[in-house]
């Protein structure tokens, strides 16, 4: 064993911090975790390895790492509960944002389907590529002509014309015994 072992910092009894210190040539680090002083008695020697021991397993210490794991699981649980309790305000917000939006639909059915990635980069000096299988070309831009137009509806309410024949309804047919 060296002499010359340092006092590292240490906390009392009564919770009152208390700095590092170095001993002098031939003394040690002497004393408990919770008291130290310089001696020259090498079987009262506290090693720097003990007293980071103490620091590191002392009851505050413990009681501080208990507590915030707790805290951490109290905050976990609570989000988790609220996501899934239904007068919650998150869970109200999170049901909210999942509802689609009102509106017309629009059907895309004139559209051209779209074209399949391609599967791996295309070499321009190449040259024009083969069409894929089950796909067939198409022009990119729309010929040239004039833009289809939508027909013509009345406006209002249909006008009752006396004289226009009933609606077609179909004959019922007749079954024996009715």
């Amino acid at each position: 064993v060296a002499a010359g072992e340092d006092c590292l910092w240490y906390v009392d009894r009564n919770g009152s911090w208390h700095p590092g210190f170095d001993c002098e040539f031939l003394t040690f680090c002497c004393g408990t975790c919770h008291q130290r002083y310089c001696c020259r008695d090498p079987l009262r020697l506290l090693t720097e390895r003990q007293q980071r021991h103490c620091l590191a397993f002392s009851p505050k210490t413990i009681a501080g790492i208990a507590s915030a794991v707790v805290l951490f699981i109290a905050i976990v649980t609570t989000i988790v509960c609220c996501f899934m309790c239904s007068c919650c305000y998150l869970y109200q917000r999170r049901q909210h944002s999942r509802t689609p939006l009102q509106g017309p639909e629009i059907p895309l059915s004139s559209y051209p389907p779209a074209a399949p990635p391609a599967p791996f980069p295309v070499d321009p000096k190449a040259g024009p590529v083969p069409p894929q299988p089950g796909f067939t070309p198409m022009a990119m831009y729309p010929p040239p002509g004039p833009a289809a137009q939508y027909p013509m509806y009345p406006s209002g309410p249909p006008v009752y014309n006396p004289t226009a024949p009933p609606p077609y309804v179909p004959a019922q047919p007749s079954y024996p015994g009715a």
